[in-house]
């Protein structure tokens, strides 16, 4: 397994599942500095292969190769031929292409869009290249948003819904079993605590909701539990500001119940400008109403889709000035405890992940691959 984030928890679910399937796991990863708190389930080896920044590609090549370099000596040395490489990101398939042997199978997993269409410049047209010759060598292509396949990945290539899963970012069986669901909707009261819970970016949309919670004090708090290249700016904010406080980074086994016990609405607006914000579904979407706790969400998104239809938040325009404003002047405790209920309401397979359609896929291809 190869991750730009051994932190990231989305990984940690996927590792479990391959677990699940039968795989023995030796997983290959950056560090970004976040989250450090979350880690890959018991018995799975994991190699760092350094510190990684976000964004700056083409800056990352020369790592990248080194990074290539050292696996495919590691694996010449230490192991026998995997029967499977599961790579999140470009990043990481690219490693692949140049560690491992073109015969053993992939799969390629993307949460996120990182290159959207148009692709216009020379960078985003090599990007785009590439990413079509990874996807026609893999074996399956694993995506978090039903959306990405006709928005971005058929426009690659046409016949790639016929070998991509799709898995949403749900809740872990494991969480869901550590942290049962509520037996009655939240009872909010004044002052409302609205929590922002997670990865901390799209800066514009988090000072909006700060400067919003601030005017409304004695009605409204803001509560930041998270990491991610916004927290210094958050934590000064929260120290000049009595109804705003920052909890610090956070283990998603360890301390998901109860922050989503502390807070009675759940922000998840992110800047609809961005076409991978208008395709993708966060892990917020399941978190939140899982544990009753109803949502605030850009418009025109498919996110803001999935929350009108299951009829679990409201939906505002980060564009637009006042949005979030006139909203907050019209949520109420009762309207709250109304959409909790409604969230509650609702089967858990809404939220919790079912690995019954997914774990046999991944047996099938380890099969393939010890019978060549």
């Amino acid at each position: 397994m190869l991750s730009p984030a051994l932190s990231q928890p989305r990984h940690h679910r996927r590792a479990a599942m391959l677990l699940e399937a039968g795989y023995r796991l030796q997983v290959y990863g950056y560090q970004r500095g976040y989250y450090e708190e979350n880690m890959y389930p018991d018995g799975i080896q994991t190699i760092s292969l350094g510190r990684i920044e976000s964004k700056y590609y083409i800056r990352r090549i020369p790592k990248l190769l080194k990074s290539a370099l050292f696996i495919k000596k590691y694996e010449k040395q230490f192991h026998e031929a995997p029967s499977l490489i599961y790579a999140f990101g470009l990043d990481m398939a690219l490693i692949e292409s140049f560690a491992m042997s073109g015969s053993v199978p992939l799969i390629y997993e993307i949460g996120d869009i990182q290159n959207p269409l148009p692709h216009t410049g020379i960078v985003s047209k090599m990007i785009a290249i590439t990413e079509k010759l990874i996807l026609r060598k893999c074996r399956k292509l694993v995506v978090t948003s039903p959306a990405f396949i006709p928005g971005y990945f058929e426009r690659l290539d046409l016949s790639i819904a016929k070998k991509t899963l799709v898995i949403e970012n749900k809740l872990a069986r494991e969480n869901a079993r550590r942290f049962p669901r509520p037996q009655a909707p939240k009872q909010a009261t004044f002052p409302i605590k609205i929590g922002c819970i997670g990865f901390f970016t799209y800066r514009n949309c988090i000072l909006a909701l700060m400067e919003a919670v601030v005017k409304k004090r004695g009605k409204f708090e803001l509560h930041f539990y998270g990491d991610g290249p916004l927290k210094k700016e958050i934590r000064e904010y929260a120290k000049t500001h009595d109804n705003v406080f920052y909890h610090g980074s956070f283990s998603n086994s360890a301390d998901l119940g109860k922050i989503y016990q502390s807070v009675d609405l759940s922000y998840v607006v992110y800047d609809n400008t961005d076409p991978n914000v208008r395709m993708a579904l966060p892990n917020k979407l399941y978190e939140g109403p899982y544990f009753g706790v109803p949502l605030v969400v850009a418009k025109d998104t498919f996110l803001a889709e999935r929350v009108r239809e299951l009829g679990i938040g409201f939906v505002i325009d980060p564009q637009e000035e006042n949005s979030l404003d006139k909203l907050m002047d019209e949520i109420t405790p009762e309207i709250l405890r109304k959409l909790s209920a409604t969230a509650l309401g609702l089967d858990k397979s809404h939220f919790v992940e079912d690995g019954s359609g997914v774990i046999p896929v991944f047996e099938e291809i380890g099969k393939s691959r010890s019978l060549q």
